[in-house]
């Protein structure tokens, strides 16, 4: 089995999952850094081999967000983030996000301008009923407005979404244990039965370090797990991917480099076939 391409635990992404560890962790825990961060820039290499063993790195920027520059304020929440698009043989920013607090640090406001592509500006506004309910109104320069909602329960929180029609809905299931980790997720999409189910285990009590996962796709009818291993600054440095079809599974490797406070700089990513496959860098600057 190669499936490789499931790297998104390494680089923990901001965006509309858990809303409950939004609330309990700042966002440097949720981007797993140490210290007092001002600013991160984050960098992704492929590298483009000559032969075996001569190879250079090239900056990778397809599709999706891979290369970013992120500000923390003091108290460890988001300032802003800029993404970082490839352009010629110069770097330039596709988007800015920027972000407001309440008194006690609570999301309120979350603004994305674009600059290339859509060229569209995203208002995320944010309403807190009770201790139980979080409501979030999306605003599009096109006036399409999109509705998500987290509803807290116990250790249940139910998200629900639906856009400006209401001809898509969708909601998600989330289960936590008694350390605010999430055990078990069901994603339904926009029907009424589940189109996704994850199920995860840790390696201990204390960290959020996942031991392994469940992953069924009931649309795909197809299912698979991850398997982890971890260095003792414990970051990821082997992930198993293998299904229940008796194929082999999929290894990758990973190698970092640290700096003084513990944080890494460099992660070398080592795909099924034991090659180099990606380069990660971080420069990370610190609060005084």
């Amino acid at each position: 089995m190669k499936k490789s391409l499931l790297l998104i635990f390494l680089l923990p992404i901001i965006g509309f999952s858990q809303m409950r560890n939004r609330l309990n962790l700042n966002d440097l825990n949720r981007y797993g850094l140490k210290g007092n961060v001002k600013e991160v820039t984050f960098k992704e290499y492929e590298p483009r081999f000559s032969n075996d063993s001569t190879y250079n790195l090239e900056l990778y920027d397809f599709l999706a967000v891979h290369n970013y520059k992120i500000e923390f304020n003091k108290f460890g929440n988001l300032k802003t983030k800029s993404e970082l698009r490839k352009e010629n043989d110069s770097i330039k920013v596709g988007a800015i996000w920027q972000y407001q607090y309440d008194k006690i640090n609570r999301i309120l406001n979350e603004t994305k301008l674009s600059f290339q592509y859509s060229k569209d500006t995203v208002t995320w506004n944010y309403e807190y009923v009770g201790d139980s309910i979080i409501n979030i109104q999306q605003l599009n320069n096109n006036e399409k407005t999109s509705k998500y909602s987290y509803i807290e329960k116990d250790e249940n929180e139910f998200f629900y979404h639906s856009n400006s029609d209401s001809s898509y809905m969708t909601k998600r299931l989330f289960v936590y244990d008694k350390f605010n980790r999430v055990t078990r997720s069901e994603d339904y999409k926009n029907k009424n039965f589940i189109q996704e189910l994850i199920i995860k285990t840790y390696t201990d009590t204390i960290s959020n370090n996942v031991f392994k996962e469940v992953v069924i796709w009931t649309k795909f009818n197809d299912s698979f797990y991850n398997e982890f291993e971890y260095d003792e600054k414990g970051s990821p440095i082997k992930m198993i991917i293998g299904n229940f079809k008796n194929n082999d599974p999929s290894i990758n490797r990973y190698e970092y480099k640290y700096d003084r406070i513990g944080n890494w700089i460099q992660k070398r990513h080592f795909g099924w076939r034991g090659k180099l496959s990606r380069v990660y860098k971080r420069e990370i600057k610190y609060y005084e």
